[in-house]
């Protein structure tokens, strides 16, 4: 398992706090795997010091409508209160 941290803005970093945002489009310039841990970290042209931890549960390839990219879809971590 590894553990990816990532550069989210604002306008997605509150959706995914908030649990509304269930999944992550991202360059396939990485090896996500289902297990991988995210470490989002909010970025609005610096990093303003907010970040939340996600769980990858499933890695979906939609290199045939977005060639180099994946659908991440995430869930908060069961040991994260």
């Amino acid at each position: 398992m590894k553990t990816h941290e990532l550069k989210i803005l604002p306008e997605h970093f509150f959706p995914v706090l908030d649990g509304l945002k269930l999944a992550e489009l991202r360059k396939a310039d990485r090896d996500y795997q289902v297990g991988d841990t995210l470490i989002l970290l909010e970025w609005n042209g610096e990093y303003t010091g907010d970040a939340c931890t996600r769980l990858i549960t499933h890695v979906a390839d939609v290199g045939a409508y977005l060639p180099g990219y994946v659908l991440l879809s995430i869930k908060e971590p069961e040991n994260v209160s």
